[in-house]
């Protein structure tokens, strides 16, 4: 991988690394080993950059002009960032996503992919950088689910750089969730719309913030595929969450967009009213499952 990103950056001498809006932990530590990365191989880095902040910080918002190249990480579609006039590289682990040149690994986390180059290169990581590492592993992974024996090797490597154990690193994720977070997630569950099909049970949902949050709770509770939407400045924005199903190839398919195979977005350029988004689902369940009849 070391040898394709050094012909990526080719001709490049300023860099900014760009994760998509509101970047999680598992973006931003990506971003920041691709940090290191590129500090090696002589570039000089503007910083790391998320579009509409992050909740974790550590990156500043606003995406800076007059860099010879904007390297994406953890993006799998452009409709995840402003638009960004330049020379785009991304480094990315997920299935489905834009045709954009870079490299994409499939991997459980964005993290591995950077850490991969990261010793490669022959970088070492810092400890708060590991530790933002291994919280970043381990939330993408669904809490260590999709973790395989590489990706316990790597936490294995980083928890030795910190010193600590993984239940200090990750506590802040297993705490209670701020009031907004849980209205929001109380008001989708009011909400949802249940569906019978032969893949088992689908859930719909819409909700102004946190749909990922309520995705992720939708099939926890049971449902086999969650769809959960938001409107937002660009259109609608469909979170896919899923046990076992190729949810990515379904984001792919009805807007710019993709993901993991059973964790995905989508982005769909349409303006509705709030009042509107049931019905906006109910035909979008129909369009994908053509077998999924509503339960009441």
């Amino acid at each position: 991988m070391l040898e394709k990103l050094r012909e990526l950056v080719q001709g490049a001498k300023r860099v900014a690394i760009v994760t998509h809006k509101r970047a999680d932990a598992d973006a931003l530590a990506c971003a920041k080993v691709l940090e290191l990365v590129l500090t090696r191989l002589g570039l000089e880095v503007a910083g790391v950059f998320c579009p509409e902040g992050s909740p974790i910080r550590g990156c500043d918002e606003e995406v800076p002009l007059g860099v010879d190249l904007y390297v994406l990480a953890d993006v799998a579609s452009m409709s995840q960032i402003p638009p960004i006039c330049g020379r785009c590289i991304r480094v990315d682990h997920h299935v489905a996503g834009d045709d954009l040149p870079g490299i994409v690994a499939e991997r459980p986390s964005c993290t591995e992919v950077a850490l991969e180059l990261a010793e490669e290169v022959g970088v070492e990581i810092p400890p708060d950088v590991a530790k933002l590492a291994v919280l970043g592993i381990y939330t993408d992974t669904g809490r260590l689910r999709r973790a395989d024996a590489k990706t316990f090797r790597l936490l294995a490597q980083l928890l030795e750089k910190t010193g600590g154990v993984l239940g200090d690193l990750t506590g802040s994720e297993e705490g209670v969730r701020e009031e907004p977070a849980v209205l929001a997630l109380l008001k989708g569950m009011q909400r949802v719309e249940f569906y019978k099909s032969q893949i088992g049970l689908i859930c719909t949902s819409h909700v102004s913030a946190y749909e990922a949050d309520l995705a992720t709770l939708l099939v926890s509770a049971g449902c086999r595929i969650a769809i959960v939407a938001s409107r937002k400045d660009d259109g609608i924005h469909i979170v896919f969450r899923s046990r076992g199903v190729d949810v990515a190839t379904l984001a792919k398919s009805i807007g710019a967009g993709g993901g993991h195979r059973e964790a995905a977005v989508s982005v769909i350029s349409e303006r509705l009213p709030k009042s509107q988004l049931p019905d906006f689902l109910r035909s979008l369940v129909k369009r994908l499952f053509q077998n999924a009849t509503p339960l009441v």
